[in-house]
């Protein structure tokens, strides 16, 4: 039996190649909504270091240079955060209909879309923070057992280090929900027309009719994305390099001005900027791909599916001219 999770990677870097952004506009609108919705990698986890090597004089010093309490602003910095986050996911959650859109037919209709999905769009966000809650409940019990009734912060941050791994491998069943329901399900409640729940009950029966498609594919997935997100990070720092040394030689003349502003500043900025806008541009090509990647896995093991059956003949026919032979 074929594992159309490695056939399909040529296919996702031909549709990537072939179906790339076409202008400095849509490259701005591909590269901000990729960088806003939920990515199908799914991460491997490193763990952590773990607190054993930490000695009872360096955990006696973290507690000295550290307060025993909490400062009255922390809960609300951290409401802060909560709130923001929790608009970037319903955010991303509506601008995953755009994004599908775009990478089947090429159109950005990113109003209509989210005007004729957002109940499903909302559906989705509810259910990636109910996802995420999990996450957080399973980290809450695991360090309130490492730490007594009543905790310091350093006590957190020892409990934090010390089951570093473990939390890791909690968070592997939720992160390959998330994944799989970002990769198959919205698509499928596209097709379908359904909500998320409904979305996950089409594609269960497609799962558990195929499990070792969908185990090769997640194993493959990972793998790309960890490549994807190496070659991301290599891009960002050629791009820091390439622009900071314009940024210097522009601080060189900043400097020269007697305005006050040193050059180092001034290219320590500019390659900030380099390093973030090439980083973001690199990392929109890697979730095209991973995107394309997934929703061709898809449509091989279920034709119903097939979110790219159009852009999927065309691919077939590439392949088909690239293997005659000529005359």
């Amino acid at each position: 039996m074929a594992l159309h999770a490695l056939d399909a990677i040529d296919d996702a870097l031909t549709a990537t190649r072939r179906f790339r952004p076409r202008g400095l506009f849509e490259w701005v609108w591909v590269t901000v909504v990729a960088a806003l919705v939920a990515t199908p990698g799914i991460s491997i986890p490193t763990g952590g270091t773990g607190g054993g090597g930490v000695t009872p004089e360096q955990r006696s010093a973290l507690k000295e240079a550290l307060p025993a309490t909490l400062p009255e602003w922390v809960p609300l910095v951290v409401a802060a955060l909560g709130v923001v986050w929790l608009g970037f996911v319903v955010l991303g959650a509506l601008l995953e209909f755009p994004f599908l859109r775009w990478l089947r037919d090429g159109k950005r209709t990113t109003i209509e879309e989210i005007a004729a999905h957002w109940r499903q769009a909302l559906g989705l966000a509810a259910f990636r923070v109910a996802l995420s809650l999990v996450g957080f409940a399973a980290l809450g019990a695991l360090v309130a057992t490492a730490t007594g009734p009543t905790p310091t912060p350093t006590d957190y941050l020892f409990a934090l280090s010390e089951y570093g791994i473990v939390l890791a491998l909690v968070g592997i069943p939720t992160s390959i929900v998330a994944a799989f329901t970002t990769a198959f399900v919205v698509p499928t409640m596209v097709l379908t027309e359904r909500g998320v729940l409904g979305g996950w009950r089409r594609f269960w029966s497609t799962l558990t009719a195929a499990p070792k498609q969908f185990l090769a594919y997640a194993v493959g997935v990972a793998l790309l994305a960890t490549v994807g997100g190496i070659l991301v990070s290599i891009a960002a720092v050629v791009g820091f390099l390439a622009a900071a040394i314009v940024g210097g030689l522009v601080g060189l003349a900043v400097a020269a001005t007697a305005v006050g502003v040193s050059g180092v500043v001034v290219a320590l900025a500019v390659g900030i900027l380099g390093a973030i806008l090439v980083g973001a541009v690199v990392y929109a090509v890697l979730q095209v791909f991973l995107r394309y990647y997934a929703l061709l896995v898809l449509g091989a093991v279920d034709a119903d599916l097939d979110f790219l059956s159009d852009r999927r003949s065309t691919l077939d026919g590439a392949d088909a001219e690239a293997a005659a032979p000529s005359e």
